[in-house]
């Protein structure tokens, strides 16, 4: 089924994602991990990622459901299921040349498993528990959608603590539950992408723990931006530089 998808068309390839999901193969590690390493692969990639650009139909529809995610890099969800709501996305992480050091995101949880490959780059990867430990501020997020505006909403302080870090590499194919709470660290200098494969939500919200208050409010609302069709074609094709 897996080779299936050598040179496949961007609804060949929708069709084999909602058969995968809709079987419950795409639930584990072992039934998503096939297809997403090979859709991972930079010979598939590049397919996938050219036949998008020359399409302005799917770059308008990618453009309206992508954003850039407040943890620092451009989520693009690159298609989407009909039958179930799962999604196919990449995400891209920019060199930042005017910053130094590391670059650490919030920790978080999510509303669905997912499965991801990481394709350029490396990142450092940490998971945690709740327990004795860093005091955090802890707050539920609740999802954009189509909207322009995401919510965190204050639950109070939480402490955290590790149980488990890595330096994954480009090629590393890794699944994390919905439950798990981690979060990635990446140099600031230097690019990584990932591609994700996310299955369809099982709760309603995001729990999310940050070093600092977000405001002074109970809710904070905050604004997305979404890239244009324009921006999205320069973008991928940006990014089809880093896997050349």
């Amino acid at each position: 089924m897996v080779q299936a998808l050598a040179g496949a068309t961007l609804r060949e390839i929708k069709d084999h994602l909602e058969v995968v999901v809709d079987s419950g193969r795409g639930t584990t590690f072992q039934g998503s991990e096939s297809v997403v390493r090979r859709l991972a692969e930079p010979s598939e990639l590049r397919s996938l990622i050219g036949q998008i650009i020359a399409d302005d139909e799917a770059l308008a529809d990618i453009a309206a459901r992508s954003y850039y995610h407040a943890n620092n890099f451009l989520k693009l969800v690159l298609l989407a299921g009909d039958k179930n709501p799962w999604r196919l996305r990449l995400h891209v992480w920019h060199p930042r040349p005017d910053a130094s050091g590391t670059i650490t995101e919030d920790i978080h949880s999510h509303r669905w498993d997912f499965t991801t490959a990481l394709v350029v780059g490396e990142y450092f990867a940490q998971e945690f528990k709740i327990g004795p430990g860093t005091e955090y501020h802890h707050f539920k997020y609740l999802p954009i959608g189509q909207g322009k505006t995401f919510s965190l909403e204050a639950q109070g302080k939480e402490q955290l603590c590790p149980v488990f870090e890595a330096l994954l590499p480009a090629g590393t194919v890794y699944h994390i539950d919905h439950r798990v709470l981690h979060c990635i660290s990446r140099s600031a200098g230097k690019a990584a992408a990932s591609l994700v494969l996310q299955q369809p939500a099982v709760e309603d919200h995001t729990n999310v723990y940050r070093t600092s208050p977000v405001g002074d409010e109970p809710t904070t609302h905050i604004e997305v931006q979404r890239p244009t069709v324009d921006q999205l074609r320069d973008e991928l094709k940006h990014f089809l530089t880093w896997i050349d």
